[in-house]
């Protein structure tokens, strides 16, 4: 089943007085249950696409379905409103609210939708994340691996469809990175969600079920991974 469909999807930036083409005529499907990663060197226009997926940055021109929906053809609010229902964001740089703790910053979304504490299922998903004792800790007293995970809890605690990673292990040791792989792997293969995860780092790329691979705005290359480490052996 279908659940990303972009259509011609072009970004284009001004540089100075010059014309930038950060993502150029992009066709791209991805299907229910993929863990996809987008693999370039930086400036390729992989966190351009990535953005534009999940409805964070407009296109010049295209279109994006995500879960049938044209999401550009929404209003702002109406955006919103499904990005928070459709759609889980993990960011680099982590981006959580420094006077929350951990357990304000992850259930934020859900409160936004109106969802009741009591649902959330919060010590489960903690233990998940391995940060149940760290609930009341504040973002600055916890390792950058740690606070990934904080960001991760946030971007799934709506039980989103999608999953979009821009670069979440680029800030962390290989111990860590580690890590955050087997959770968002956890996710994938366990809860059924769609994840699309863009990084530089080719070790990575034996985590996904997919590869693209993108330069100067296109995409070169896009296969299947045969070395996923998450493949059932095949039975002989």
């Amino acid at each position: 089943m279908e659940i990303i469909n972009t259509k011609d999807l072009t970004k284009k930036y001004a540089n100075g007085s010059e014309e930038f083409t950060a993502v150029n005529n992009i066709n791209l499907k991805v299907q229910k249950g993929e863990f996809v990663i987008i693999l370039g060197k930086s400036g390729c226009g992989k966190s351009t696409l990535l953005h534009m997926l999940g409805g964070l940055d407009e296109p010049n021109s295209g279109s994006v379905f995500c879960n049938n929906t044209d999401i550009y053809s929404l209003s702002d609010k109406e955006l919103t409103i499904f990005r928070r229902k459709n759609i889980g964001f993990i960011y680099q740089f982590f981006n959580l609210i420094p006077s929350l703790t951990v357990y304000e910053n992850i259930v934020l979304p859900a409160l936004f939708d109106g969802k009741r504490l009591a649902d959330l299922k919060m010590d489960s998903l903690l233990k998940t994340l391995d940060i149940l004792e760290k609930k009341d800790f504040l973002p600055n007293d916890l390792s950058g691996g740690q606070q990934q995970r904080v960001a991760i809890g946030r971007a799934v605690i709506n039980k989103p469809k999608i999953i979009l990673a821009d670069e979440p292990t680029g800030n962390l040791d290989s111990r860590s990175s580690q890590k955050i792989m087997k959770l968002l792997s956890l996710y994938n293969k366990k809860f059924k969600q769609t994840i699309i995860m863009v990084t530089h780092d080719e070790e990575l790329v034996r985590w996904a079920s997919r590869v693209i691979t993108m330069a100067d705005g296109k995409i070169i290359k896009d296969e299947k991974n045969v070395k996923n480490i998450n493949k059932k052996p095949t039975k002989r």
